[in-house]
């Protein structure tokens, strides 16, 4: 039997979908090899330049190193050349987009079959949402499962509208069905991601809906939400917060930016008090709530002035941690047509003073922790050390006696939490 190995770059939508794809590959008897393998199946990403620089070099790697392998390309990086007629760039023998990835199987018969190079694309601006199930996966603890694809907002820095589509959802019984299966196989907390996650609805439930059934899943332990915008953040969703101990007390709210008027330019949909005001009334409702975040530096237009704003305002808000990303331009998008682009090497000042107060805001989190007894899900273990995460997503290395997919009461150190580098 052929065997097969899968390379997956991005977000976790992407890492979704390369488990299902992989578990269709299973269950037709492939076999998983790490090298050498027959089919390579690469799952891209185009969010950044360096994501694409990452895509080319995966795909130009494999096929250098597998001349006789078979190359699947698909994801963000090939929708995004193919609506930019990049295509040719792109040494692969089926390549698709962010469309028909459930039916990769069917290509590689068809190619099998005729030897003749694949290229499969569709109109993503009004499509309809592609369902995939994953009912167990290898590893045990943590799942995640898929509930929409796209978005509508058009930030004005982002491309992912383009190459994901219109907002979809995934049916509500389909979620339940998938998520109780994941469950009943093992898996003690569940995921939920989208491209938009918060904007969930397929016509006859929205997203707080969802929320209030799957916390009534039996033997369910957590429930996380991927990432949600501040504005879908809204009072059904809060009640759910408030009230439920499977929803976990970590909430993962992009800001991309703390200047006013770059978040004008961004077309982001909400302004500075707004954001704080949520925040503030969410950690009033909710004890050991942690929040963490997405921060674009360098955007066209900003200032040293604006620059140090949106430090102050981090500051305020206390997140645990930033994720930190210097604007990208991005062909097509709004601002890429925008001028007073910011210096490549001011951008890398900028990059670095915010790691370094999100190491700040990270170190005093952990501090308000040392000598509490937090629940600890065990997820990992390697070398005599047992990693885990507790409820607000403090991660946790151990030596001890304990068992991978179980809760423990651990009493956290400045030894035991491990610190970003």
């Amino acid at each position: 039997m052929m065997s097969f190995c899968i390379k997956t770059l991005g977000c976790k939508v992407n890492t979704y979908e390369s488990e299902y794809i992989h578990s269709l590959f299973v269950k037709k008897g492939f076999l998983w090899s790490e090298e050498n393998a027959d089919i390579y199946i690469i799952n891209t990403c185009t969010v950044t330049n360096m994501s694409d620089r990452k895509s080319r070099q995966i795909i130009n790697s494999i096929r250098e190193s597998n001349p006789k392998s078979i190359i699947i390309v698909c994801g963000c990086y090939s929708q995004n050349a193919y609506q930019t007629e990049k295509l040719n760039n792109i040494d692969a023998d089926i390549i698709i987009g962010n469309k028909d990835k459930s039916k990769i199987i069917e290509y590689l018969d068809e190619y099998l079959k005729h030897k003749n190079k694949i290229s499969k694309f569709y109109n993503l601006k009004n499509t309809e949402f592609e369902n995939m199930e994953i009912s167990s996966k290898e590893n045990r603890t943590r799942a995640f499962v898929k509930i929409e694809d796209g978005c509508n907002n058009f930030c004005t820095y982002c491309i992912i509208p383009y190459v994901r589509g219109n907002v979809r959802s995934k049916e509500f019984e389909s979620i339940i069905k998938e998520v109780t299966a994941l469950v009943t196989n093992g898996h003690k907390e569940i995921v939920l991601t989208g491209i938009h996650t918060g904007a969930y609805n397929d016509g006859t439930h929205d997203f707080a809906d969802l929320l209030e059934e799957l916390i009534k899943t039996p033997n369910l332990l957590r429930l996380r939400i991927s990432s949600i915008e501040i504005n879908e953040l809204n009072n059904r969703v809060l009640e759910i917060i408030k009230n439920s101990k499977i929803l976990v007390p970590h909430l993962h709210v992009p800001l991309q930016s703390g200047s006013e008027e770059i978040l004008k330019q961004m077309n982001r949909k909400y302004n500075k008090a707004f954001f704080k005001e949520k925040i503030n009334y969410i950690r009033s409702i909710k004890d050991d709530i942690s929040f963490t975040t997405d921060v674009i530096v360098g955007f066209p237009g900003e200032t040293e002035e604006m620059h140090k704003e949106s430090l102050e305002f981090i500051e305020s808000i206390g997140f645990t941690k930033v994720h930190v990303f210097p604007y990208s331009d991005r062909d097509g998008t709004v601002a890429s047509k925008m001028t007073n682009k910011v210096d490549g090497n001011i951008k890398k000042r900028r990059v670095h003073e915010l790691l370094e107060l999100s190491k700040k805001l990270e170190n005093n989190f952990y501090k308000s922790y040392y000598n509490k007894t937090m629940e600890v899900l065990i997820e990992e273990e390697k070398n005599g050390y047992f990693t885990g995460h507790t409820s607000n997503f403090i991660k946790v290395s151990i030596q001890g006696n304990y068992n991978i997919n179980k809760i423990y009461n651990i009493l956290l150190t400045e030894e035991n939490i491990v610190k970003s580098k």
